[in-house]
């Protein structure tokens, strides 16, 4: 069944066979304890002494995303093995998502009862590879961590938090698969990349008439992937029947008034 596993030597189970018989001399006790401190020291356990290591995968590597809101990212994507934390309006969100969707690969969303499918279709998202868990039950990190073993981008939209061992475990598993957790709330994990999206401004409503045309966001990135903070402005419009799309804004928006600021 195994033959054909790869791992070097040490990994075999010849290395293993080396490993137990340098214990077979040593007293119960004198065992206990040096297992005990081998399982310590394994990265990502629960309890390790050691935080666990960004594969080489990770680095430099990107789930991409298409559009507007690809150019207010770095390298243009959700960066793989990492912690991603969005915040303020959920739109641009719900944008991530829908283009990280389109590009072929799946993605989970825990919590968020109220998530806007219409409009995540309408933004050329892909139903199918999108799994949604509006009730997790007690244990939301418990079921981001199943996800993650095989879903590309997990967003943790519940409020909470976790104990650092228990959420060291977590991020090892989703580096070890190369995929991105999300999170919307603070207290779960330190955020390799913050994006904060602010609503900028309207376009196509008047004095008490008119009809909404478009939406502007101002895109706040930060992080250990940014070398620098940037904001980049971005708006949503329609493209076509039931369809829209991000692009990118040199300009500013108008001012949003204040009776309608709320309402985005």
């Amino acid at each position: 069944m195994f033959d054909n596993c790869g791992g070097d030597d040490g990994e075999r189970p010849g290395g293993a066979t080396t490993a137990a018989a340098s214990l077979a001399g040593l007293p119960r006790e004198d065992k206990l304890a040096a297992l005990r401190a081998r399982m310590a020291a394994i990265p990502g356990r629960v309890g390790a002494s050691e935080p666990p290591p960004l594969p080489a995968t990770a680095s430099g590597a990107v789930i991409p995303v298409a559009g507007g809101l690809g150019e207010a990212l770095p390298e243009r994507g959700l960066p793989r093995g990492g912690v991603v934390a969005c915040t303020g309006r959920a739109t641009p969100l719900i944008g991530l998502l829908a283009a990280v969707t389109a590009a072929g690969e799946w993605v989970a969303v825990i919590g968020c009862p109220r998530l806007g499918l219409l409009a995540f279709t309408e933004m050329n998202g892909d139903l199918a590879r999108l799994a949604h868990i509006p009730d997790p039950g007690e244990d939301p990190l418990a079921v981001a961590a199943v996800l993650l073993d095989g879903v590309d981008v997990v967003v943790l939209d519940v409020p909470g938090g976790a104990a650092p061992s228990r959420m060291r475990a977590v991020l090892a598993r989703s580096r070890s698969h190369d995929g991105v957790l999300v999170v919307t709330a603070a207290g779960w994990a330190r955020p390799d990349l913050e994006i904060r999206s602010e609503l900028a401004g309207y376009g196509g409503l008047g004095r008490g008439r008119g009809r909404l045309r478009s939406m502007t966001f101002d895109i706040h990135v930060t992080g250990r992937a940014t070398r620098l903070p940037r904001t980049t402005r971005v708006q949503l419009a329609g493209a076509g029947t039931r369809q829209c799309c991000w692009t990118r804004q040199a300009s500013p928006a108008v001012t949003v008034p204040t009776s309608i600021a709320q309402t985005g």
